[in-house]
């Protein structure tokens, strides 16, 4: 099963990390904070989600101290389950599990990047057409985004080249692509 969620905001911060004394953002939602998102509404060991594309539906403005504006995005995403799952672990249980708490989500229970930037979260179908306002270059270069947290050492990432292809972002297969 594919899920989509769309995501906006008014604004969004993703900070940088090399720029510690500074507020400097990623141009994009990095995939993990996307995946800390989705886990929002369901998380269990049992299962991993994993992030499919990221869609950019606004162009990406900066804005003097606060980041890129969050306009929108969609994240297309589904899971597979762990070698925790167990004999009540199914992927139609958890998929069940997921759509009741996505129905019933508040819309404005996450956040983009900090906590004082609210962001409104919207269960879509992923055989829905997006409104895209994304009116960048066909392709679009948003450099080095963590990834994934190296499982043994979760203070590191695993960092990937992200490119938007008519503002479409198709995240690495696990492995691929992706360097500590």
């Amino acid at each position: 099963m594919q899920f989509r969620l769309l995501v906006s905001g008014a604004l969004a911060c993703f900070p940088r990390p090399e720029f510690s004394d500074a507020l400097v953002s990623y141009d994009m939602i990095t995939p993990i904070a996307a995946l800390g998102l989705i886990e929002r509404i369901h998380w269990k060991p049992a299962i991993r989600w994993r992030i499919r594309t990221i869609h950019l539906l606004a162009p990406v403005r900066t804005v003097d101290l606060v980041g890129p504006r969050g306009v929108m995005r969609a994240l297309d995403f589904g899971f597979d389950l762990t070698l925790r799952a167990g004999p009540r672990d199914s992927i139609d249980a958890h998929e069940s599990m997921f759509l009741r708490k996505a129905r019933r989500l508040d819309p404005e229970s996450g956040y983009l990047g900090l906590l004082e930037l609210p962001a409104t979260l919207k269960l879509a179908s992923v055989d829905t057409p997006l409104d895209s306002a994304f009116d960048g270059p066909a392709q679009l270069d948003l450099g080095w985004l963590p990834f994934e947290r190296v499982p043994k050492d979760p203070r590191r990432f695993r960092y990937f080249r992200a490119r938007a292809v008519d503002g479409v972002v198709t995240l690495p297969r696990q492995g691929e692509g992706v360097f500590s």
